[in-house]
């Protein structure tokens, strides 16, 4: 009797999750359509819109990362500038010897 129960429950588990899913594919398939009717049950996050396409950037956001991506690409140019100091120069070809034309 107890194992007829327990199937029962996942039964009933399962025909809740179908209703769920069958909700989703409405919802989705009144989306690719453009229909605005349907509602999704998934929130959308920050950055996706409808069209897939990324949230436009505030002002101050793109400020932020233009001061960002500058303080980036310094650090990047010193450090290339140190690595070249370091190396010690060469004062001309190796292993050439050099002809008399």
């Amino acid at each position: 009797m107890e194992h007829k129960r327990i199937l029962e429950l996942a039964l009933e588990a399962l025909e809740k999750r179908k209703t769920q899913v069958e909700a989703e594919v409405k919802a989705l398939r009144a989306e690719m359509r453009g229909s605005g009717k349907a509602t999704s049950t998934r929130k959308a996050g920050p950055t996706a819109s409808a069209s897939g396409r990324r949230r436009a950037k505030t002002p101050a956001e793109r400020k932020a990362q233009s001061k960002r991506m500058k303080a980036y690409w310094a650090a990047k140019k010193a450090a290339a500038a140190a690595a070249k100091a370091k190396k010690p120069a060469q004062s001309g070809p190796k292993g050439r010897s050099k002809r008399a034309e």
